[in-house]
């Protein structure tokens, strides 16, 4: 898949919205940033600010998309919310701090930032609890590209929302070289296994105590990843009819009593895999009575380039093991 013309048109953009403009003055203390006077004029799918066009300390207040993104982007971070059993963890630069659970507004003060990235999901979450952060930094808020809306679904998903929102910050090559690395992978992936996922359906699940929901729709990150391998996504009659009447049709939801609508997929990947306390209805669906089943990781879930290379070298593996 290329997503490459999806960003192309916001070259443009980008060289546009750089103006001349001051930030805040500098004090004495050697934890200022350094003091810049350029500026973006930042504005994507509803969400403006005004940002330096070369911050120097970067807070970044969630661990996956407005991770990966300033990772991307190469951003200075002098602070973070990380798992270090995330595949992004050992990019993380080592003298970095670390944000804590519960989260306040004096945690991200004490980095001095002149930039905060953070997702659309967890700046909505933290307004929603009258927990802004404008009045610190410039905030720069980051879409996964999961849920496009009818102005943004032209951009194809998560990888064309990392191009479109990199373009616009002057970062067109970063971008490139990012989808050119994994379709470098996708290539080789597709050598190693791509002749057996051609051959077998493949669904994605989370699991919960008393249900379940399936995903496939092709703004998922792992749904676009297994089509792009070759494999068919399970859908079925009672799938869509239970996407169409879920809010946004993003999953379908079930109880154990309907566990058969798994009953065609060939292999199952399933979020909260290790976690759950098990269901007899889940041993019987027949990939994984064959043992074809995997776990997905919370951290592959969203995201962009590096965590569609990450997921992707792990369905790989799990192509391969199966029986």
């Amino acid at each position: 898949m290329h997503h490459r013309r999806r960003f192309a048109r916001s070259i443009a953009l980008a060289v546009g919205a750089i103006l001349i403009g001051t930030l805040a003055s500098c004090s004495s203390s050697d934890d200022q940033p350094s003091p810049s006077t350029e500026t973006i004029d930042y504005s994507f799918a509803g969400y403006s600010a005004q940002i330096p066009a070369d911050p120097q300390r970067v807070v970044v207040i969630d661990s996956r998309t407005s991770l990966e993104f300033a990772l991307l982007a190469e951003y200075p971070i002098v602070a973070l919310d990380y798992d270090e059993s995330s595949h992004l963890a050992s990019k993380v630069p080592a003298d970095a701090g670390h944000l804590g659970g519960n989260l306040s507004k004096e945690d991200v003060l004490s980095y001095n930032p002149d930039l905060i990235l953070i997702s659309v999901g967890w700046y909505e979450s933290y307004k929603s609890k009258n927990l802004t952060f404008e009045d610190i930094a410039p905030v720069l808020v980051i879409q996964d590209g999961s849920s496009p809306d009818k102005e943004t679904e032209s951009l194809g998903g998560p990888m064309g929302f990392m191009g479109e929102q990199l373009a616009l910050l002057g970062k067109t090559e970063a971008a490139s070289a990012a989808q050119a690395r994994y379709q470098d992978a996708l290539g080789a992936a597709r050598d190693d296994v791509g002749s057996v996922a051609q051959t077998k359906t493949i669904a994605f699940v989370s699991l919960i105590e008393d249900k379940f929901f399936v995903f496939n729709t092709p703004n998922n990150l792992t749904v676009d990843v297994a089509s792009s391998l070759g494999y068919t996504i399970l859908s079925n009659d009672a799938i869509t009819a239970a996407q169409s009447a879920a809010i946004g049709g993003y999953s379908a939801e079930f109880g154990w009593e309907n566990a058969d609508v798994l009953a065609d997929a060939d292999v199952v990947v399933a979020q909260n895999l290790d976690s759950w306390p098990g269901n007899p209805a889940w041993d019987r669906v027949p990939a994984v009575a064959l043992g074809n089943v995997a776990p997905l990781d919370y951290d592959d879930k969203v995201g962009f380039a590096l965590t569609y290379t990450d997921f992707l070298n792990k369905l790989t593996d799990i192509t391969r093991s199966l029986k």
